[in-house]
Parts: structure tokens; sequence; C-alpha cells
């Protein structure tokens, strides 16, 4: 409690009324293009990696199909275990980098409060699940192959190279794509082409989800898009890093 007096001798102190200098503000922009430049790169390096995913068993050769018997899966896993290690590893990594470029566009549209933008994050988030879960099976078919468990091979084989790749484009990449591309057509970050092409990749990955349920065509049908996919992403990457360019002052 003060007084009138002790009020007087403060006013009367210059000390007692000194107030520190204000300490210069930050840049409030900066950490936020910090991000923007890294989900480029994200965008970039993703379906880079999950290209690579998908190829390195064609430059390795031999790799066993669906159908091959299980002791022949184990013996190409038991030889080639880091491969699968790795296979694992390139899946999950270019999945997630690819994810992460998609959620700062999501963020940046404004629009991850809709509708559209909540089916994206639940697209995202089941997206991630799907290719963890296929990774650990690769992980398991070599783990498995090395002990000699050849049931067990077999089923982690079959799950990851006929049942996942069924379940990606009937579930998450539709809701994924659709809900980006609705988020996107009501900004300007990117050309409106890309929210017209995304859901349109949204569409044909629906159709190839099915179709693969029902035959092997479907099934290629469904691999076409996840080429198609891992082309729209590095280019919606690059038109992104030009807005950036092009809104630096």
């Amino acid at each position: 409690m003060t007084t009138p007096e002790s009020s007087n001798r403060g006013a009367g102190n210059p000390a007692a009324v000194m107030t520190l200098p204000p300490a210069p503000a930050a840049d409030a922009g900066q950490p936020g293009r910090r991000l923007q430049i890294l989900a480029v790169l994200a965008g970039i390096v993703g379906p880079v990696l999950l290209i690579a995913y998908f190829v390195t068993p064609l430059f390795v050769g031999g790799w066993p199909s669906s159908t091959a018997p299980a002791a022949t899966v184990a013996a190409y896993a038991d030889a080639h275990r880091v491969l699968f290690y790795f296979g694992g590893w390139l899946q999950g990594t270019g999945a997630l980098l690819s994810v992460l470029f998609l959620l700062v566009l999501l963020q940046l549209s404004g629009a991850r409060r809709t509708l559209a933008g909540s089916a994206a994050l639940i697209g995202c988030a089941v997206l991630l699940s799907v290719v963890a879960v296929e990774a650990a099976m690769l992980q398991a078919v070599a783990v498995a192959a090395a002990n000699g468990d050849h049931a067990t091979v077999a089923t982690g084989f079959e799950l990851a190279t006929s049942v996942f790749v069924r379940i990606y484009p009937l579930i998450p990449a539709p809701l994924v794509f659709a809900g980006i591309g609705f988020a996107l057509s009501r900004t300007s970050i990117l050309p409106r082409a890309f929210a017209r092409t995304a859901m349109l990749i949204a569409a044909l990955f629906l159709i190839a989800g099915l179709a693969s349920v029902f035959g092997t065509s479907g099934l290629i049908f469904a691999i076409v898009m996840s080429v198609t996919e891992a082309i729209w992403i590095p280019a919606a990457a690059i038109a992104f890093a030009r807005t950036l360019a092009r809104s630096q002052p």
C-alpha cells in the first residue's frame, strides 16, 4: 500500500520511474518463411525418396512376385536384408516429408478448419498409418527370414506387396488430394491448375482403388496414379518456391 508521501518521493527520484528500453522486435515473418522454405525442400525430397523406394528393387533384380513360394521370398529377403530395411526407411521418410509439405500448403490456404481441411488432415493421418504398417511388414519379412520363420515371411510379404497397395488409393489418397484441391481452390498460393489437378487425381485414385480390388489392371492403374502423385507434389513445391521468390521484398 502506498501513501501520497511515498508516491511523491518516488516521483522525485528519477531511478524510481526509469524503465528499460524495449527489446528490438523480432522479425515475425522470418520463422514462417523458413518453414515455407523447408516445406519446399520436403516437397521435393519426399517424392524423390518414394521413387527411389519403388525403383530400387528393379535395379537390384530378382525381386520375388507376391505369389512366389515362401521359401523363395525368405531366401531373397535373407540375402537382401539391407534392401528391406532401407526400403522401409525410404518409404516412411518419403511419405512423411511429402505430408509435411501438404500440411504447410493446407495451413497457408487458411482452410485447415474447414471440411476440406479436415478431410485432408484425416487423409494424411491415415496415409502415414498405412505407410508405417507397410514399412513394418517389410522389416518383419527380413527379420522372419533371418529366423527361418517362413509363415511370417509369406504373410508379411503378401500384406506389403498386395494388400496395402490396394488400400492406399482407396482411402487415404482420395481424402488427401480432394481436401488439398478444395483448399487450394480458394487461395492464390499456387496456380489454380494445381487445385483442379489435385481434385482430378483424387477422383482417379478412387477409381483405381475400386478397380484394384477386382483385378490386376486396377492395380497397375493404382501404381500409375502413385507415379502421378510423385510428379504432382514436387511440381507443386517448385511452383510454391516461385511464389515465395516473387513475394520476397
